[in-house]
């Protein structure tokens, strides 16, 4: 496999990973936002938790689409030899 290629790979990979947080955050920032307007104060407190724990699954997804953005812009680089190996003659 070539280094972009597996590059690119690392790339989807990465990228998957974020999806059940992505995933979970929606339905949870939808729930939360139904029951942020509920007359139960239960339920407006159950809300606002839900709504944090989306924020914070929000914040997980959006740095992992970062780094994979930021490792699929690196440039592609030939494996480096062993920098205490003497060149070769």
């Amino acid at each position: 496999m070539t280094e972009s290629g597996r590059k690119f790979l690392l790339f989807v990979l990465i990228g998957l990973l974020a999806l059940p947080a992505g995933l979970c955050s929606a339905v949870f920032t939808i729930g939360g936002l139904g029951m942020l307007f509920d007359r139960d104060p239960v339920a407006q407190a159950v809300s606002g938790i839900s709504l944090v724990g989306a924020a914070i699954g929000w914040i997980f997804c959006a740095l992992v689409l970062i780094g994979a953005r930021r490792l699929r812009r690196m440039p592609v680089t030939p494996a480096a030899a062993d920098p205490a190996a003497p060149p070769p003659t």
